[in-house]
């Protein structure tokens, strides 16, 4: 069976849709403003949301990953973190917060946890009410968007 898999940027009108997926997991809500939110949709339907929320003008977040149920296990969530990491490739940083169990899938694209970058309160502050919070422990990765050369312009 084949199925028609899109995923695009959310539009405002759709927010309302983003913030119920988010209401069923206990997620932090979207804003429309601030976020690049994904959708994913199979044959037209919406049955997956992701975002890149800003954090600086050089640091952003991952996040707010879902499937819904029914959709599982056919590469949608393989696809937003796609367009979304390609998305995001004027951050220098693109922190994730993924739960312990999920580590190989984070590092598949390019995150890995935490050595040698200052992260933003905002993020440590978030990974420290993960871990209170949701019973799975949730890690603190990062993606960088630059190369060495870059670097050491720094």
């Amino acid at each position: 069976m084949d199925i028609n898999i899109t995923i695009r940027k959310a539009t405002q009108d759709e927010i309302h849709w983003v913030n119920e997926q988010y209401q069923r997991v206990g997620f932090k809500l979207s804003n429309f403003e601030s976020d690049m939110i994904a959708i994913a949709l199979v044959d037209d339907q919406k049955v997956g949301v992701g975002r890149i929320q800003k954090i600086t003008e050089f640091d952003a977040e991952l996040g707010g990953m879902y499937v819904n149920p029914g959709f599982r296990g056919v590469g949608l969530a393989d696809k937003i973190v796609t367009f979304l990491v390609e998305n995001a490739l004027q951050y220098r940083h693109v922190y994730c917060l993924p739960f312990a169990h999920l580590a190989s899938f984070y590092k598949k694209f390019g995150f890995d946890e935490v050595n040698d970058v200052e992260v933003p309160d905002m993020v440590l502050s978030k990974h420290h009410w993960c871990n209170e919070i949701y019973e799975h422990k949730t890690l603190l990765f990062v993606k960088s968007n630059f190369t060495p050369s870059q670097r050491c312009a720094d």
